[in-house]
């Protein structure tokens, strides 16, 4: 078990090892438990919308991990997405992973943001204000420039519904 996760998390997470066929290799693939806000009510809206699907990728702020000395998810990373509540809602596995600059975000990658009307302008000005303040409170400036660390990933646990 990691030890950094919260008891039901922690369970979860053993539910989902349980049922594969190689939870040793997964478990070095772990990287976290995540929000995918610092408040309640967004982070209960993002994992309803990974769980559904409809958000496929997410970006942050390379300086955040820089200045946190935290190294990079990987491709192929595993991360749990608990919702404003502490529960956790699913397992995502990192697809894709690339660093570039604000201005270089695309009207697919917003969309497959999934949040708000899932339009680049709207994922500009959204983002604009969120990685803004995340570079003052690193003593930054924030510019067109500034890096992002651009993800998407997919629903690993619980299994999406089969279709018929």
């Amino acid at each position: 078990m990691h030890a950094s996760l919260k008891p039901d998390t922690a369970t979860f997470w053993q539910r989902y090892l349980d049922g594969i066929a190689d939870p040793v290799a997964a478990q070095n693939w772990l990287y976290e438990a995540f929000q995918t806000s610092t408040d309640a009510e967004s982070a209960d809206l993002g994992a309803v919308l990974i769980q559904r699907r409809i958000k496929t990728a997410t970006s942050a702020l390379l300086w955040k991990f820089e200045a946190a000395f935290k190294p990079l998810p990987k491709v192929g990373s595993l991360r749990i997405v608990e919702n404003g509540r502490d529960t956790p809602v699913c397992i995502i596995k990192t697809t894709e992973l690339i660093t570039k600059p604000f201005r270089e975000v695309d009207l697919r990658f917003a969309y497959d943001y999934g949040e708000g009307d899932r339009t680049l302008k709207t994922w500009r000005l959204v983002c604009w204000q969120i990685f803004g303040a995340h570079c003052a409170q690193l003593g930054r400036e924030a510019d067109h420039a500034m890096p992002l660390v651009c993800e998407r990933f997919r629903v690993l646990y619980p299994a999406p519904p089969v279709e018929s």
